[in-house]
């Protein structure tokens, strides 16, 4: 696997533990059943660490942002992850943006002169935004 496969494997194990299932029946995927004990013994095995599944959640304090602030919350309009994503703004300093055209991790990613236009527009935003933050 590739040094990136390494680290995000090795931050799902530790952090961000996200079942993937499928049953064949509503998805068009074979049925593949997601086992917490296979999974701890996969991380364990492989990274020799122990999956925190409540770390975020405990560290962040889940779904409840409403006392968050300097965030950006960005969502592609093509990203099926997005219907689990933050869509409106929490605060003034929390705020949620949707990007057209565009799917996950798009504007996260480094420019590319294939980028649509709200994907250029939404890093302008985030530059004025976060200098901004960094300036109060």
């Amino acid at each position: 696997p590739s040094l990136i496969d390494d680290l995000w494997g090795y931050q799902a194990c530790t952090e961000m533990v996200m079942p993937m299932c499928t049953d064949g029946k509503h998805d068009m995927f074979e049925p593949a059943k997601w086992n917490y004990t296979d999974y701890a013994i996969s991380c364990y095995d492989t990274y020799k660490v122990q999956p925190q599944p409540f770390h975020a959640k405990n560290l962040y304090g889940g779904k409840h942002i409403s006392t968050a602030s300097n965030i950006i919350f960005s969502n592609g309009q093509l990203d099926p992850w997005s219907s689990g994503g933050v869509l409106h703004n929490v605060s003034a300093t929390a705020v949620a943006i949707v990007l057209a055209d565009s799917a996950h991790h798009l504007d996260l990613r480094a420019s590319n002169p294939a980028d649509p236009k709200s994907i250029i527009e939404a890093r302008k935003y985030y530059r004025t935004v976060i200098q901004q933050w960094i300036s109060e």
